[in-house]
């Protein structure tokens, strides 16, 4: 399963590799100086900021075609626990 997976991998790198390294190389010159510590600390910023804008919205607006008004069909808290995950992997890797 693993050469499975191994080729596969190959094949993309070979098919897709050179165009989407000709396409990302300035950006990645241009952000490689930065050290990583500063990169994660913008990306768990956005992150946290996205989460207090979206319990800025008036819960009317955000949860309009909720079922029901209980906490679980509160879109503002799913919010919060989807972007949970991701802050996590920005802090701890």
């Amino acid at each position: 399963m693993e050469a499975l997976l191994t080729g596969i991998s190959n094949g993309m790198d070979r098919v897709f590799g050179p165009p989407l390294r000709a396409f990302f190389h300035p950006i990645n010159d241009l952000f490689t100086p930065i050290p990583a510590a500063w990169w994660k600390v913008c990306a768990v910023a956005l992150f946290l900021c996205a989460i207090i804008w979206v319990f800025t919205l008036r819960k009317e607006y955000v949860n309009l075609d909720a079922p029901r008004k209980g906490p679980w069909h509160d879109l503002r808290i799913w919010t919060v626990v989807a972007l949970s995950p991701h802050i996590a992997i920005y802090l701890w890797f």
